[in-house]
């Protein structure tokens, strides 16, 4: 009964999906943009909007300070050490969180991430960078953690889908944004002010903090995990020296060990103290399971298929830095407005359909830039990114609502703090992925010869496997309609 109340709207909108009346529904981004909804939507808005621009903001300064403190060997744990620091952060967020209370820990975040930026600042040598930059990652990831747990305890079940929506679009400006300003601070002034772009977010996040009254879910407090928190940042660990290891053997030989790591944090979590993961999370039949899956494979997928994209384009192609970068961030911006569209439709139909027509995009997008690179057809690469872009518009919400409404209540900000955490995961693997892929493919040669096609095909090849898989979990993904 509740599954027809929820998808048969009365004729003058009188009941909602959660049975409410239907004034809030009405509303629609009015209601989400006022009052203490807006100041949270604000507050959550400006810890996503830091994580987003905070990964792209240095990328123009860094080969410069590696240049100017001789840090080349190190360059790649600029990045290995800020994704291992987010990974920790995320995983612990809940039960820090719960100790510490949402404002402090938000400030004390806060107050790390600023450090790691000063560090960042005024580095002598390139080690305080690569330090600077593993504290912001795990400043970070307990930001977006906690930001991404106090959703589900702020908002009507009706809200949910548009402030991911909100959230998409946020994601998606900050990401265009970073490189840009980055880029600009570091032309006019030095790389170093680079570090220092993201503070206007870094204002409004504490601002904010203190401006709203978070509320948290009901549940008991979380507990410390330090066992399954340990093995998922000596998991990151193992794919990051994959990632930097310039050697296809033992790039081989460290994705196998770190595959058999990630096992581990799913047989072991639980049972050596506290849980970290909610129940369910590693069933293959639950929901929550199979939305934490596609969560880890649509962005594991991406990151395979996205981390040489630049570089492809801009060797294949012959492009200016400029002009690739608009090619990248294509993806970032179809994916917020469909995201805005999307939101729209409420019938349970729709919103279930979407969570397997999500990854027919992605399918069909990594298959078209791999035909493209082959082909040197521009045209085509423009196309596959905007059919990503599409398929993270569709699905992403939904997966991310439906693995926190299947959390049992006292779970549920629990699992909500874990989203961000399942992505980054997904990330650091398809990245170490893509990393042994194009050794193996040997993609700088290829590139010098004009034949990177080969290299493309492994490449996307590789993310349309993912995308497939996520296809089929995608039927198995349910939204409640209470």
């Amino acid at each position: 009964m509740t599954e027809l109340i929820g998808e048969r709207d009365g004729p003058m909108g009188d009941i909602r999906r959660d049975g409410a009346p239907a004034e809030d529904e009405a509303l629609g981004y009015a209601s989400l943009l006022s009052g203490e909804s807006g100041r949270m939507l604000a507050l959550i808005s400006s810890g996503i909007g830091l994580h987003a621009f905070n990964q792209f903001a240095i990328v123009a300064a860094m080969p410069l300070a590696a240049a100017e403190l001789g840090g080349r060997d190190w360059y790649s744990w600029v990045y290995s050490l800020y994704f291992i620091g987010s990974i920790a952060g995320g995983t612990a967020a809940a039960s820090i969180r719960d100790l510490l209370g949402v404002r402090r820990a938000l400030a004390l975040s806060s107050l790390f991430f600023a450090l790691g930026g000063l560090n960042a600042f005024v580095a002598p040598d390139f080690g305080w960078i690569v330090f600077g930059r593993f504290l912001q990652g795990v400043s970070d990831g307990l930001i977006v953690a906690i930001c991404y747990s106090l959703i589900p305890a702020n908002f009507s079940s009706s809200l949910i889908a548009r402030v991911f929506a909100v959230e998409a679009t946020v994601w998606a400006v900050t990401a265009l944004l970073g490189p840009l300003i980055g880029g600009l601070m570091t032309e006019a002034i030095s790389w170093r002010f680079s570090f220092l772009a993201v503070t206007p977010f870094l204002l409004t996040l504490v601002l904010f903090t203190f401006l709203t009254e978070p509320k948290t879910g009901e549940g008991r407090a979380a507990s410390f995990a330090p066992v399954s928190v340990g093995l998922c940042v000596v998991t990151a660990l193992i794919f990051a020296f994959s990632s930097a290891s310039g050697q296809p053997i033992w790039q081989a030989t460290l994705l196998v060990f770190g595959i058999l790591s990630l096992l581990s944090v799913v047989t072991l979590d639980g049972r050596f103290g506290s849980p970290l993961f909610p129940v369910g999370t590693f069933r293959s039949g639950s929901v929550l399971g199979r939305a934490f899956a596609m969560l880890f494979l649509m962005s594991a997928g991406h990151s395979a298929g996205s981390t040489y994209l630049a570089l492809l384009v801009s060797e294949v192609f012959r492009l200016s830095p400029a002009v690739v970068g608009y090619i990248v961030v294509t993806m970032a911006l179809v994916w917020s407005v469909v995201a805005m569209f999307a939101s729209r439709y409420e019938a349970f139909a729709w919103r279930h359909a979407t969570m397997w027509l999500g990854p027919l995009f992605h399918l069909s997008g990594f298959i078209a830039l791999a035909i493209a690179i082959g082909l040197q057809s521009l045209p085509l690469v423009i196309f596959g990114q905007i059919l990503i872009g599409i398929g993270f518009g569709l699905a992403w919400a939904n997966v991310n609502e439906a693995a926190m409404s299947a959390a049992e209540g006292a779970e549920r900000d629990r699992a909500s703090a874990l989203l961000p955490t399942m992505s980054t995961a997904g990330y650091a693997v398809g990245a170490a992925l893509s990393g042994t892929i194009a050794t193996a493919t040997g993609l700088t040669a290829s590139l010098a010869t004009g034949t990177a096609g080969d290299t493309a095909a492994w490449l996307y090849g590789t993310a349309a496997l993912g995308a497939l898989v996520s296809f089929v979990l995608g039927f198995g993904v349910k939204l409640k309609s209470t």
